[in-house]
């Protein structure tokens, strides 16, 4: 009985889905409107160049990479596909592979050239590489084929590694009796603060013109210039003077302690003193002892650099650097400045100088330390040489990416050096005219915008 019941509904359900196979209704829709919703790169080849076994000859390898992750722009009333970010240099853009995604299920085509040179349509398959070394032109039908849309795919690579540096020079004759010097960036405006006829003597570029404000401090004064909150500062015999533009200035405080101000973090100024380092959270009015972990003997007293690095996981933190020399010996300190509400004051820590860091920064003549691609920078010497320091200052790689063209001088020579906004380096020799300005290539590169808030 059990058999039979089950073979009837075996047929039963044989017969119901019969009648399901010849039902003659059509509930498929389709649509007039199409558009390309979304545009992606494969696995894409890259082509490097590296120095050959000998150290000469330059030899070139192929790699492969994702491009999956740059991002693709659809402009739809310009019908415009691109990628803000360009591909990395060397990508092998005449074999690409595109997923390419359209509304409603619609039909794409790309044109392509024929034979004969000639443009014709064919079938877009996620499977088939595209020649996107040049700008390609796309069609997509809607599913209804009543309608169709065009649009230009533009994949963008670098033309540069990234790498390449490049300088310039421009010539200020006012600069032409100005000896040792030192260059601040405040308030997107370049200032030269230079000793001429025994005084300290302020610039400020405008343009192509480098105009001599009427203050004049001390011989020694250019040496304390630093900047904070839009405001220039500096020390003129133990006066603490600020301001805004370089021509008008007013006395903040005063400490006959302080030797030298050495560079500002988010909110506080910081001086070198004859026994130790002292900081202001009031502008200069008044100023207050910092610990250190070690013997302020270890501290600098010539060519003093001060650099300010934003804590990557912590906007209100900041890594300090002070770097400078004391007799024949380089030296380096470090403090992790906090400024939340609450937060402890950490003492300044010395790198204890030992055989171990076999990458220790050496002893250069008139040595000028600045941050640069997130990271320090150091020249000095003869100026054939850039070192450079990712983890604050612990170690250095002498770097050729940087390499000052032969026309600035190779000869050792007090100079100044600091980076502004638009990572320019400015560079400029004490008895100079010259200022020269340098730029890594990828630092130039517009960045996007990948996040959104609102």
């Amino acid at each position: 009985m059990k058999k039979l019941l089950s073979s009837l509904m075996m047929v039963s359900a044989m017969f119901t889905f019969a009648s399901c196979l010849k039902s003659t209704d059509d509930n498929t829709t389709y649509y007039d409107d199409t558009a390309v919703t979304a545009f992606k790169l494969g696995t894409v080849n890259q082509y490097k160049t590296t120095k050959a076994k000998d150290g000469v000859t330059d030899s070139t390898y192929k790699v492969s990479y994702s491009a999956s992750s740059y991002t693709f722009y659809i402009d739809q009333l310009q019908r415009v596909i691109y990628n803000p970010d360009s591909l990395p240099y060397g990508t092998d853009a005449t074999k690409i592979v595109c997923t390419l995604t359209t509304k409603n299920g619609g039909t794409a085509v790309i044109t392509l050239k024929n034979q004969a040179g000639e443009d014709s349509l064919a079938y877009y398959s996620s499977t088939d590489s595209v020649d996107f070394s040049s700008p390609r032109k796309v069609r997509v039908y809607s599913n209804s084929n009543a309608a169709y849309r065009d649009y230009t795919v533009r994949v963008n690579v670098h033309q540069q590694t990234g790498e390449e540096m490049s300088w310039r020079s421009t010539t200020f004759a006012t600069l032409s009796t100005v000896g040792a010097r030192k260059m601040v960036y405040n308030a997107s405006e370049l200032y030269l603060f230079g000793v001429k006829d025994g005084q300290t003597v302020v610039f400020r570029q405008n343009g192509t013109a480098m105009e001599q404000l009427a203050p004049t401090f001390g011989a020694d004064a250019y040496k304390s210039a630093v900047a904070l909150g839009g405001y220039l500062y500096v020390l003129n015999g133990g006066s603490v003077m600020r301001s805004a533009d370089g021509s008008t200035w007013q006395q903040m405080g005063s400490d006959a302690s302080l030797t030298q101000l050495v560079g500002a973090g988010s909110a506080k100024l910081y001086a070198l003193t004859a026994d130790g380092i002292k900081a202001s959270a009031d502008n200069g009015a008044t100023w207050a002892a910092e610990s250190l972990d070690d013997d302020a003997a270890n501290l600098p007293t010539d060519n003093v650099s001060f650099v300010c690095m934003t804590a990557k996981a912590n906007a209100q933190t900041n890594n300090l650097i002070l770097v400078g020399q004391r007799g024949d010996k380089t030296v380096i300190w470090r403090k992790v400045e906090e400024n939340a509400t609450g937060a402890q004051s950490q003492p300044w820590a010395f790198y204890t100088q030992d055989d171990y860091n076999k990458l220790a920064l050496p002893f250069l003549a008139n040595l000028q330390v600045m941050g640069y691609d997130d990271g320090l920078i150091a020249l000095g010497g003869d100026f054939s040489t850039f070192y450079e320091s990712k983890d604050q200052g612990i170690t250095w790689i002498a770097t050729d990416d940087m390499a000052l063209t032969s026309a600035f001088g190779l000869a050792a020579s007090p100079f100044a050096m600091v980076a502004d906004s638009n990572n320019y380096m400015h560079i400029s020799k004490a008895g100079s005219t010259a200022v020269w300005l340098g730029r890594l290539a990828r630092l130039g590169w517009a960045t996007n915008q990948e996040a959104f808030t609102e």
